[in-house]
């Protein structure tokens, strides 16, 4: 008979009581010993981890963090660097996988996006990929601005004062402009997205920008197809700037620069030339921006910009036009339109004319949505 029972068969509690207590007290032992196991092994794994890290971390890193190498670091410098921000666990790891890595010779100067607790190796490899872990300022230059709205932009964008920037202006002689620029660096600034240096200077950040322009007049070989059509090259950059100011959808563009050579070459109603009358060019001229019409006060400025009065294209251009703008400059449309006009400023939407009567039609479509839309012409 099992020692549960008594010697009548009867239960025996107190045995049952006293076999739950032993066994209460074998698990709590058992925890005890599991438990402390636990912690030294734990205890025990930190160790070995410190030991394993004593010159170099292993993993992928911890946290998000950027550092910023300066120009002419050399490869100590950098360990020291990436040391003093938890990069990497020291300078002799980061030197021997810098060592290892051909490119490490030319990391560039900038900031970079790294973890603490990396390995050297992985820290090196970052450093050697600047298109994927170099941060890079920079500052949008839109189409169609004249230079001095650029001037506010590029200080806002590269910290650089707006008297730093006009300084250069005032004598462009050093930007690289093309001989036909005349010194005149309206319209040769080209608009685009540029990287911000770390230290920046007026005259590079500038200078940039006419250099993209080179670039662009190369790839479109503006010299030789704007002779093709009969004009300097200067001449052609003049007119796409005015089709910047004037529109801003793509399929208007080469319309636009068609309009302007009918008129230029008199191949209009009368067939003769007639003036090219464009408020954008009286705009300029008057030193404002942002508006689609003028007044009869700023019509009768005499200036070589304003083209209600003068015979012909202004002497420059009026802003810095984008690539599509000079590309349709260069490449007009086929067509026999004189006139043209905005009829929806909100969608640029424009309506062309070979004739002045359909040309008043189209004015008076726009008149319309400009008394339905007040304030917004």
């Amino acid at each position: 008979m099992s020692d549960l029972f008594d010697e009548d068969g009867r239960v025996d509690g107190a045995e049952i009581g006293r076999r739950i207590r032993s066994g209460i007290a074998v698990l709590i032992a058992l925890a005890v010993l599991v438990g402390g196991g636990w912690f030294a092994a734990t205890k025990g794994y930190a160790k070995y981890m410190d030991w394993r890290q004593t010159d170099d971390y292993i993993g992928t890193g911890v946290d998000d963090v950027q550092i910023t190498i300066p120009a002419g670091a050399s490869v100590t410098d950098m360990g020291l660097i990436l040391v003093k921000e938890d990069v990497v666990r020291s300078t002799k790891a980061f030197q021997t996988a810098a060592a290892a890595q051909p490119k490490s010779t030319s990391i560039q100067a900038g900031t970079y996006k790294m973890k603490t607790h990396l390995p050297a190796a992985a820290a090196v490899a970052r450093l050697i990929d600047p298109a994927t872990y170099k941060v890079v300022k920079r500052v949008l230059i839109r189409e169609g601005l004249r230079y001095t709205a650029m001037v506010p932009v590029l200080a806002k964008g590269t910290g650089l004062t707006e008297d730093q920037l006009n300084a250069v202006l005032k004598d462009p002689s050093k930007l690289g402009l093309p001989d036909y620029a005349k010194n005149n660096p309206e319209g040769f600034l080209f608009p685009d997205s540029y990287e911000v240096a770390d230290k920046p200077d007026a005259l590079t950040a500038l200078k940039a920008m006419t250099t993209e322009f080179n670039t662009v007049a190369a790839s479109e070989d503006l010299v030789n197809r704007a002779a093709a059509i009969g004009y300097t090259p200067l001449q052609v950059l003049t007119v796409a700037s005015i089709i910047e100011a004037e529109v801003n959808r793509a399929e208007d563009r080469p319309m636009v620069a068609r309009a302007i050579y009918n008129r230029l070459q008199g191949k209009t109603e009368t067939g003769q030339p007639m003036k090219l009358q464009l408020d954008s060019t009286v705009i300029y001229a008057n030193g404002g921006s942002g508006t689609l019409t003028t007044t009869d006060a700023q019509r009768a400025l005499d200036s070589a910009y304003n083209t209600y009065k003068v015979d012909g294209l202004p002497p420059g251009p009026i802003n810095s036009p984008g690539k599509s703008a000079i590309e349709a400059a260069l490449n007009p449309a086929d067509g026999t339109w004189i006139y043209w006009v905005v009829v929806n400023p909100l969608t640029g939407e424009t309506k062309f004319a070979s004739t002045y009567a359909d040309h008043q039609k189209n004015v008076a479509e726009f008149q319309a949505w400009c008394a339905a839309n007040k304030g917004k012409c």
